[in-house]
């Protein structure tokens, strides 16, 4: 069930890549704001070397929307509203034909925005491969 959802701080965020496809679920504990034109969250990855980098996000506004970026190439895919299930307790958003890019991971970390405005950076990732 999808349900509107308010901006919220982050407390944990997972992220599974399976063949094919790479899901995130952000844990939300309190709201972070109440006034907003848009939120959002998102995680980056590079390898070890600094390259090959991906980000994925979801960002909620009139419509609610995901993505999923990647740097080497400058090309990002666009996901529907069907991707991602919000609730006031989590976010989990499912990019199908996608991977995390490096088969060695050097940096993996999540970060939340309001109105474009970082809120939470650096936040920990767990990764299941």
């Amino acid at each position: 069930m999808t349900e509107k959802v308010l901006p919220r701080e982050v407390t944990s965020v997972l992220v599974e890549e399976d063949e094919g496809s790479v899901t995130v679920t952000w844990g939300l504990g309190e709201t972070a704001a109440s006034e907003f034109k848009y939120f959002g969250y998102a995680v980056y990855c590079y390898g070890p070397d600094g390259n090959g980098g991906k980000r994925f996000g979801v960002r909620f506004r009139e419509k609610t929307t995901a993505y999923g970026w990647d740097h080497a190439s400058s090309t990002q895919a666009n996901y529907a509203a069907d991707s991602v299930t919000a609730t006031s307790e989590s976010i989990v958003v499912h990019y199908r034909d996608a991977d995390l890019g490096p088969k060695e991971i050097g940096t993996i970390a999540a970060f939340s925005h309001v109105d474009g405005n970082d809120q939470q950076v650096d936040l920990t990732v767990s990764l299941l491969r």
